[in-house]
C-alpha cells in the first residue's frame, strides 16, 4: 500500500494552481486581444460611415454648383464654370478630406444610343400607350427623314455607323470595329436575333463560363468586357482599352447629344465619329481647341465654323446631337477621415422641374 506525503500533495496542488493560473491568463490575453480588434472594428466601421456620409454631402455641394451653373446663362454650359474644375479637394472637421471632380455625360459616347432599345420585363419600363406610340412615330419620322437626306446627299449616319467609326479612329481594325458594333446593338436590343456580326445567347452560353446578354441597357462601363470582340485576353482587353475612355453609359437613354461647348480636346474623336469620320479627328480637334473660353454662345456659332462648312450638307437627324446645354453628369468623390477611405461615383440629372438630382450611385469606384 502506497501513501502519498503531505508534501507531495503540496507539490502537486501547487502545480495544479499554477496550471490553472496560466491558462486563466491565455483566456485572458485572448479575450484583451479579441476586445480591442472588435473596438478597432467598431471605430473603423464608425469612420467608414461618416467618410461615406461626407461623400453624400458631397453630392448636395455638385448639385448646388449644377444648379447654379444651370441657371447662370439659360441652361448653358460649358468647362470655365466652377462645377468643370477638376479634382477640387476640400477640408472637413476632424482632418477629413474630400476630392471630387464632375463629368459631363453629354462630352462622350452614350453606349446606350447605339440601338434602340423598348420597354421589356428585364428593365421594368412602364410605359403607356401613347408613350409607345410616339416612340414608334419618331421611328417612323426618323427612317423618312433618313430616305429624304440620303437623296439629298446629306450626311446623316445612323448610330451604329457612328460607334464603328468611334472603333477605328481609336485604332481598332475594320472587322473587330463591326464585330463589336454588331454585338454592343445584339447586347442591347430586346430580341434574340443576331446581327451578321454580332453575338446573342448561344455564342455567350457557349463559353465556359456561360452567361446571357442583357438585351437592355447598360448600366456599367465593366459590362463592355463581356461583349463579343472584348471578351478576349490579352486582345479584347488591348482594344477596350483603347476606346473606354471615350464611351460613358447615361442610364436608360437612347439618345446621343453631344454638348460641343464640354467636350474635350483628348476626346475629339467622338465628334468625328459623330460625323462618321466626315469631319477628321484634326479638323475636330481643331475646333474644339479654338472654341472660345466660355463655349460657343448658341450652337449656330458651332455649325458657323469653316471646318464643319467643309463637311457639306448635314441632316437635321444630325444637327440634333449636336447641344451647349447637359442634363447628365458623373460625380466622382474620394473622401478621407481618420485613415478610412470612401469612394463613391454618382450620376446626376437634370429633372423636369429645372433641379438636379441623383439617380444612381456605385460604391468602392
Amino acid at each position: 500500500m502506497t501513501f502519498t506525503s503531505a508534501k507531495q500533495q503540496r507539490g502537486i496542488a501547487l502545480i495544479t494552481v499554477l496550471l490553472i493560473i496560466a491558462l486563466i491568463t491565455i483566456i485572458a490575453a485572448e479575450m484583451a486581444v479579441r476586445l480591442q480588434m472588435q473596438i478597432k472594428r467598431v471605430s473603423n466601421i464608425g469612420n467608414n460611415q461618416q467618410a461615406y456620409w461626407y461623400a453624400v454631402g458631397g453630392e448636395s455641394l455638385a448639385k448646388l454648383v449644377l444648379d447654379e451653373a444651370y441657371k447662370e446663362d439659360n441652361g448653358r454650359l460649358h468647362l470655365q464654370q466652377p462645377w468643370a474644375v477638376e479634382e477640387m479637394t476640400y477640408p472637413l472637421e476632424g482632418g477629413a478630406t474630400i476630392t471630387g471632380s464632375i463629368k459631363d455625360l453629354s462630352s462622350c459616347f452614350n453606349i446606350n444610343a447605339v440601338t434602340r432599345v423598348t420597354a421589356t420585363m428585364q428593365n421594368q419600363q412602364q410605359l403607356t400607350d401613347e408613350e409607345i406610340a410616339n416612340e414608334e412615330d419618331e421611328q417612323v419620322a426618323e427612317e423618312q427623314n433618313t430616305g429624304n437626306t440620303t437623296n439629298n446627299q446629306a450626311l446623316d449616319p445612323d448610330p451604329e455607323q457612328q460607334f464603328k467609326a468611334l472603333l477605328e479612329l481609336a485604332g481598332i481594325d475594320s472587322y473587330d470595329a463591326e464585330t463589336i458594333r454588331d454585338s454592343v446593338a445584339d447586347w442591347l436590343d430586346e430580341d434574340s436575333n443576331t446581327r451578321g456580326y454580332g453575338a446573342e445567347d448561344y455564342m455567350y452560353e457557349a463559353k465556359v463560363s456561360p452567361y446571357l446578354p442583357a438585351n437592355s441597357w447598360f448600366v456599367d462601363r465593366s459590362e463592355l468586357r463581356l461583349i463579343q470582340g472584348f471578351d478576349t485576353m490579352p486582345e479584347g482587353m488591348q482594344r477596350l482599352d483603347k476606346v473606354i475612355e471615350h464611351i460613358c453609359i447615361v442610364p436608360k437613354v437612347n439618345d446621343m447629344k453631344l454638348n460641343v461647348n464640354t467636350i474635350k480636346a483628348e476626346d475629339a474623336i467622338v465628334m468625328a465619329a459623330m460625323f462618321d469620320n466626315k469631319l477628321t479627328a484634326a479638323a475636330a480637334k481643331q475646333i474644339i481647341e479654338n472654341r472660345p473660353d466660355d463655349g460657343f454662345r448658341d450652337i449656330n456659332d458651332f455649325w458657323q465654323q469653316s471646318e464643319i462648312k467643309a463637311v457639306g450638307k448635314i441632316s437635321q437627324n444630325l444637327k440634333q446631337q449636336f447641344v451647349v446645354t447637359s442634363e447628365y453628369f458623373q460625380l466622382q468623390t474620394k473622401t478621407e477621415y481618420n485613415q478610412s477611405f470612401f469612394n463613391l461615383s454618382s450620376v446626376i440629372a437634370l429633372d423636369k422641374q429645372g433641379k438636379f438630382n441623383v439617380i444612381a450611385r456605385k460604391i468602392g469606384v
